[in-house]
């Protein structure tokens, strides 16, 4: 499998951190390879300290089922089959938005980033706009 570059974690965070002062917002980044082994930590000043581990467990998550964290709070649909999850965090944080899997161009999983320290919906909208390559 694929691995993410360093310098695509830094440009990740970069462009998170702009976004996430745009929202007047103190978030934590994460960066994990495909394997869920840490790339890149940062926070930003005056950050939240459980955001630490709500941003991590949010990149976990991602990592793990190659979807957004939020993802896998949304209703089952009528007539779709139930997506099978082989593990479950009883904490529920693997339902907060924030959590955003990377992927190549190939459609390969490179690893997932992490953001805490808003709103789940603030921290999508700033891993959205991490992960969005025409912000560069």
């Amino acid at each position: 499998m694929p691995d993410i570059a360093i310098d695509h974690a830094h440009r990740l965070v970069a462009r998170g951190r702009q976004a996430a002062e745009q929202a007047g917002v103190k978030a934590v980044f994460v960066v994990l390879d495909h394997g869920a082994n840490l790339v890149t930590f940062t926070r930003m000043d005056d950050a939240w300290l459980a955001s630490n581990e709500l941003a991590l467990a949010k990149a976990r998550a991602s990592v793990m089922f190659r979807m957004p964290s939020e993802a896998l709070n949304a209703p089952l649909q009528v007539g779709v089959p139930a997506p099978h999850f082989d593990h479950v965090h009883a904490g529920g944080l693997l339902l907060m938005g924030g959590g955003m899997p990377l992927f190549d161009a190939q459609g390969a999983l490179l690893g997932a980033l992490g953001v805490s320290g808003g709103t789940p919906e603030q921290d999508a909208a700033i891993a959205r706009a991490a992960i969005d390559v025409s912000a560069t």
